[in-house]
């Protein structure tokens, strides 16, 4: 196998699972280092992608080729995402997650198909561990599970948060209010938090899966490292989507019906969204003029940094090799053939800075050693210590000028913070003052209907004593109604 999961384009991995029992001697799939063919009875179509894993491809393959990079770039200050897409039985949740306890009693078995979650989780944790124990770098790892169902965001570690709303800023990017987050400091804790998360997914059986999934699941890994240095710090964060998409589905295949119709529903038009993003992001790749729209589904606008955005991402691809799912098989190779045009940005999340009372000590202690060596020199010193000499006094004027113009960013970076600050209070300063004039409006409306229904009132029991005629009796009193309704109704609001 082969292929670069780091480069700029979204890379595409096709995993092609083998065939069942039931299916032996029906494929119509044919592979070739890193490019696959499909047999359509009518036509060959042939597709090549950074690496085609065949139906040996063994779990462990697959995660030095995918899981190993990316979790070693996210510790380096990348964000990272992996996703698994294809028709429902492909082999999604296997390739994310593995087999759980219940479906294999060997526990050596199930430790050789562990997927890339628990095993991306245990590298992460291992190079921590070994870097923490050759330098003095501190880490925090936050760990969040969510599933997308019905399109409905649901926190998976808190039964109680359902229906929960993706926000998005210029700090955080999209990210989704209210979702829980907790900080885990070893891999058998995140294990923990994984099991919970997973324990709560929504699945279900149909014909072509008995425990399919029924919603998008996104576990986010969230690292920050720090390291200090004479007064100067350098924090590096990122983050780590591991993401098990629900699976494409066709009725007459699945044989859904009722309630999990409605769900392929709902997979289906959330998948399509996707597929219209990649289709914009492809032809944005190529030069053209598009609108991207991210927010049309809840998938698509989470996920707006790992698709052509900022994000080292990697979509895995899993088809069936069954004549019988070619034409899902056939989809799903276009789909991912679309997404390798994708191209994104990745940058280091590396902040460099200092409180501005630390960088001005040590400028002062630099500055102090350099006027200490002046002092010092009480002899005339030979032409190499001058040398010398004078090459350290340089070196530490040049480091002094370097803290005074770190100690100068820090400074604007600072008012730049502060600015912002204040233009967020000035911003919500105009939303009070607008909600103000609502009200102030608003009060005036009610005073206005209070005497409207005071003298239709008034009006009534005028005609109700005969001195009006019958229809406009039961004119007054819709009209009475109607007004008393929209109080009610805007006593609601």
């Amino acid at each position: 196998m082969s292929g670069d999961p780091l480069s700029e384009n979204i890379s595409v991995i096709v995993r092609v699972r083998p065939l069942s029992a039931a299916e032996l001697g029906t494929s119509c799939l044919a592979i070739s280092h890193n490019s696959i063919s499909l047999d359509l009875k009518t036509e060959t179509k042939q597709f090549v992608f950074d690496c085609v894993a065949a139906e040996s491809t063994t779990q462990e393959m697959v995660f030095n080729l995918v899981g190993k990079p990316l979790a070693d770039a996210c510790l380096e200050g990348y964000n990272a995402t992996v996703f698994a897409y294809g028709q429902t039985g492909a082999g999604k949740t296997f390739t994310i997650q593995g087999l759980n306890g219940d479906q294999v009693l060997d526990k050596r078995i199930h430790f050789e198909l562990r997927g890339l979650m628990p095993r991306i989780v245990e590298h992460i944790f291992d190079r921590i561990d070994i870097v923490k124990a050759k330098s003095e770098v501190s880490y925090i790892v936050k760990a969040s599970y969510l599933e997308i169902f019905k399109e409905q965001i649901v926190d998976l570690l808190d039964g109680q948060a359902e229906n929960l709303r993706i926000r998005e800023d210029l700090k955080h990017g999209a990210y989704v209010e209210g979702l829980s987050e907790e900080v885990v400091e070893s891999g058998e804790a995140l294990k923990e938090v994984i099991g919970r998360g997973i324990a709560s997914r929504h699945t279900g059986a149909t014909s072509m899966n008995q425990e399919s999934s029924r919603s998008h699941s996104v576990l986010t890994l969230r690292i920050e490292s720090k390291t200090a240095s004479e007064g100067i710090a350098t924090i590096k964060t990122s983050r780590f989507h591991i993401i098990d998409l629900a699976g494409s589905e066709r009725q007459k295949s699945t044989d859904a019906a009722g309630e999990r119709l409605k769900e392929a529903g709902n997979i289906n038009r959330s998948l399509s969204v996707l597929g219209n993003v990649i289709n914009a992001l492809a032809e944005m790749g190529q030069g053209k003029s598009r609108y991207v729209h991210y927010r049309d589904s809840k998938l698509t606008f989470l996920l707006k940094d790992s698709l052509g955005g900022n994000s080292k991402t990697v979509l895995i691809a899993n088809v069936s090799p069954a004549a019988s799912s070619s034409g899902e098989t056939l989809s799903t190779l276009s789909f991912a053939k679309r997404v390798k045009q994708v191209r994104n940005k990745a940058v280091v999340n590396e902040d460099t800075g200092g409180t501005v009372l630390l960088l001005q000590a040590e400028v002062k202690r630099l500055r102090a050693e350099i006027a200490q060596m002046k002092l010092l020199r009480t002899r005339e010193p030979s032409l190499s210590e001058a040398t010398r000499e004078s090459d350290c006094r340089e070196e530490r004027k040049g480091k002094v000028r370097e803290l005074e113009q770190l100690l100068q960013s820090t400074i604007e970076l600072r008012a730049s913070d502060l600015k912002v600050q204040e233009e967020i209070v000035e911003e919500k300063r105009s939303k009070i003052f607008a909600m103000e004039r609502l009200i102030k409006r608003y009060q005036k409306e009610r005073e206005r209907d209070k005497e409207i229904i005071k003298f239709k009132e008034a009006a009534l029991e005028r005609a109700e004593s005969g001195r009006v005629a019958m229809p406009e009796n039961e004119l007054l009193k819709k009209e009475i109604a109607m007004i008393r309704e929209y109080e009610d109704s805007q006593i609601q609001e």
